[in-house]
């Protein structure tokens, strides 16, 4: 692998060194962890979709995992991800899972608090508010089946927790491990999707 000067250490051993200059060199950790965030978009939850898609772009422009990227949904995705809603462009849930390698590590954000049949339903409806029939799944099953496919997945939810009680949220609480959406939840989520699965 390559090599990368170690800031750090060169000034400590410069330091040492009594002013003679010693560069410190290591072996540059090969980053190979992709994030997906997944995020809850419309309403209420554009604000929180904004903030996280920035805070974990930054991560990536200072290194800190080899891609970001990100997909949007509403409530809860049926067989679908959006690129971005404005211009409608989506691709299947199947097609993106065939991508997915167990270097990826998927971060959903959203209240996850919706009308019951939302969730355990087969009818839906869509970002623009017109209801459709998804393909053979349930809201539910879908995200089984993500989970199923990408076992290191968290969600962030910027309700605080004395809303959690309900039974949209609990229910998606027993998927995946859930976290509220501030500095001390996000720092426990990322120690639990770097935690080897």
């Amino acid at each position: 692998g390559a090599w990368t000067l170690n800031i750090d250490s060169t000034i400590r051993r410069t330091a040492d060194n009594a002013g003679d200059i010693e560069l410190a060199f290591e072996r540059e950790r090969n980053n190979r962890i992709h994030l997906v965030l997944l995020l809850d978009s419309g309403g209420s939850m554009d604000p929180y979709a904004r903030l996280v898609t920035q805070l974990f772009t930054a991560a990536q422009e200072v290194k800190g995992f080899k891609s970001v990227t990100t997909w949007h949904f509403h409530n809860v995705p049926y067989g679908f991800l959006y690129e971005d809603f404005a211009n409608r462009r989506r691709r299947s849930i199947e097609e993106i899972l065939g991508e997915m390698s167990p270097n990826h590590r998927l971060i959903w954000v959203g209240d996850a608090s919706m009308a019951p049949w939302e969730l355990f339903g087969q009818h839906h409806a869509n970002p623009w508010g017109t209801r459709e029939k998804g393909p053979g799944l349930s809201g539910i099953q879908w995200l089984k089946r993500i989970r199923d496919q990408c076992p290191a997945s968290i969600w962030l939810n910027p309700d605080p927790i004395r809303f959690w009680a309900h039974p949209t949220v609990s229910a998606i609480g027993g998927i995946f491990p859930m976290f509220p959406l501030h500095v001390e939840g996000i720092r426990d989520a990322v120690a639990t999707l770097r935690a080897p699965v």
